[in-house]
């Protein structure tokens, strides 16, 4: 049924989401824009850095002063707790190694931030770095869904027949509109937003997880 299978990174590989956001919630802070974490979390999960940059500016209402301050921040309170702090998602690593299928790490991460979480947390070697498409070397981010196809293209495969796993609105929106079969895990967007982006399976627990063979 399947040629290949591509993977979120953050929120499914490796439990990333709450480090990233207490990163930003940070340098947010330094700017003096009363945010809590959970807003944060809520509003910013999912997207690109530099979507994440330009919605900072828009709710600052003017430019960040000293933008290479505030990504030098970014950066730093990033790789400090990515380094203490990170790990995989419980089950994943037996799910790769059970996995038959090619497959690849789709990622809104910038290229240093995934090598950083790949070697972190020990799966470096399940994804070499043909097997890495970032939106900085890959120059697109999620929610376009261009930054699939040209994963799919990559591997060498037509996306209409890869499976992609997602848990963000962004990258939902990305994996359907390419044209992908999608399983959400442990998904934040909501039963009706699901229906909607067309779903095929929700699934919680990475020992549950089973992909078919192709079919010729």
């Amino acid at each position: 049924m399947f040629e290949a299978v591509l993977f979120d990174c953050d929120g499914v590989l490796v439990d990333s989401e709450v480090l990233s956001t207490r990163a930003l919630h940070r340098s947010i802070q330094s700017l003096g824009m009363n945010y809590t974490e959970a807003q944060v979390h809520q509003e910013f999960t999912g997207h690109s850095w530099p979507d994440c940059v330009k919605m900072v500016e828009q709710r600052l209402g003017k430019p960040i002063p000293d933008m290479q301050r505030f990504l030098d921040q970014n950066r730093e309170h990033s790789e400090q707790l990515m380094r203490t702090q990170l790990e995989t998602m419980p089950g994943i690593k037996d799910a790769l190694e059970r996995l038959e299928h090619p497959f690849a790490v789709v990622t809104n991460s910038r290229t240093f931030e995934l090598q950083l979480k790949l070697k972190v947390t020990g799966l470096e070697d399940f994804f070499p770095v043909e097997r890495r498409i970032d939106c900085q070397k890959f120059d697109v981010a999620k929610p376009d869904p261009a930054i699939y196809r040209k994963a799919a293209e990559h591997l060498g495969v037509d996306i209409t027949r890869c499976l992609v796993i997602e848990d963000s609105v962004p990258g939902l929106t990305a994996a359907t509109g390419a044209g992908a079969t999608v399983w959400a895990y442990r998904p934040h967007a909501n039963e009706q937003q699901l229906k909607d982006f067309g779903v095929d399976r929700v699934f919680h627990d990475w020992f549950e997880f089973s992909v078919p063979h192709a079919q010729a």
